[in-house]
């Protein structure tokens, strides 16, 4: 089962088989799957059941003397647990915009059936980063990093011992961006005009998520998760409102808003991350800085760039889509609300929402 107005249009096209079946089933075939992982647990609940390995992060590795803190290691187990979460994002995101975002949408008085289909994804992923955000800050709050002091990004380095809330809230994140480029592969949403531009960051994210984590780098991983999803709360947000035909004057001030963050946490605070990764990563009083993976050290003077590739990579792309921001902001400042140039014309498909989304 699926949003129907959607696949109203895909079936305009010629049958593509297993993948309109996946399509249309987006809740039921999650919920049978994740049913049978959950019955086979509780038929024999523990660690030894090989389910547990679905639900429940691996690894554990000691418990801290001084607060009973469990640390965590890493494993091909790891793999189980992203593929449930791969899995329960397609059965959430699809419940949250049928049963949570269309009952609103239809209460905010949206008419046209593009809209209301925008607005579900837009409020999806606006809820997600809301929660990643906010528990990626709490990470931060509690740890020897802080608020962005890179020099500790790289002290101590390899950070193979990982918390309890370190290792899900990882993990808990690549799922999202396996789920997410799934999301791009079946075509669940209309394409955008930066589709290309789309699918290179959902790739480089993917490649740094999880090579970051491999290579112990979760330092660094998780200051570059905050400054991305805060600044993509903010867009989200302008444009529900946008959707839901709030005044101009809020739109563009929550537009105007999302603008500053963007550039502080996007261009500044990643990019101080990214300059720390080249200058203080190798310096020799922060780190050994050797080659040997089989003891945790993937950090050198050449690997580094490695890093450094992906990450100035997406900030290209960044870099890109603040000059289509610069284009909505010089529309405001003419007067002219705020709306994104990369989205498709929203004023097509005007219609009666509820007997095509029902």
């Amino acid at each position: 089962m699926s949003i129907q107005t959607y696949n109203d249009e895909k079936k305009k096209s010629p049958s593509l088989g297993i993948k309109n079946y996946i399509v249309e089933r987006q809740i039921e075939l999650p919920l049978k799957i994740i049913s049978v992982i959950l019955i086979s647990y509780f038929l024999a609940p523990g660690s030894q059941n090989p389910f547990s390995r679905f639900l429940f992060i691996s690894y554990p590795i000691y418990k801290s003397e001084i607060d009973g803190t469990v640390l965590y290691g890493k494993g091909y187990w790891d793999l189980a647990f992203i593929s449930f979460w791969v899995i329960a994002f397609t059965f959430i995101r699809e419940s949250i915009m049928l049963y949570i975002l269309k009952p609103i949408a239809i209460m905010g008085g949206i008419k046209s059936n593009r809209k209301l289909l925008r607005f579900m994804e837009q409020g999806y992923v606006t809820i997600y980063y809301i929660i990643a955000a906010s528990v990626g800050v709490t990470i931060m709050y509690n740890s020897p990093y802080g608020f962005y002091e890179t020099r500790q990004l790289w002290i101590g380095y390899p950070h193979y011992e990982m918390t309890h809330l370190l290792k899900s809230y990882y993990l808990v994140q690549l799922s999202y961006w396996l789920q997410q480029s799934m999301v791009l592969i079946l075509q669940l949403e209309k394409p955008r005009k930066d589709l290309l531009q789309l699918i290179a960051h959902h790739i480089i994210t993917i490649l740094l998520i999880g090579g970051s984590y491999i290579s112990n780098f979760t330092r660094i991983g998780n200051t570059v998760f905050v400054t991305m999803d805060s600044s993509d709360i903010w867009l989200g947000l302008a444009k529900c409102l946008k959707y839901l035909s709030f005044p101009g004057f809020v739109t563009n001030t929550m537009f105007i808003m999302f603008m500053i963050i963007w550039v502080y946490a996007r261009h500044y605070l990643y990019g101080l991350v990214t300059y720390s990764l080249f200058a203080e990563s190798c310096l020799p009083e922060n780190n050994k800085c050797i080659w040997d993976p089989l003891n945790g050290y993937w950090l050198t003077p050449w690997s580094k760039y490695i890093v450094l590739l992906g990450m100035s990579l997406l900030q290209i792309l960044m870099i890109y889509w603040f000059t289509l921001i610069l284009k909505i902001a010089w529309k405001v400042v003419n007067g002219k609300n705020a709306e994104d140039t990369r989205s498709d014309s929203e004023d097509e498909d005007e219609g009666n929402i509820s007997k095509k989304t029902d």
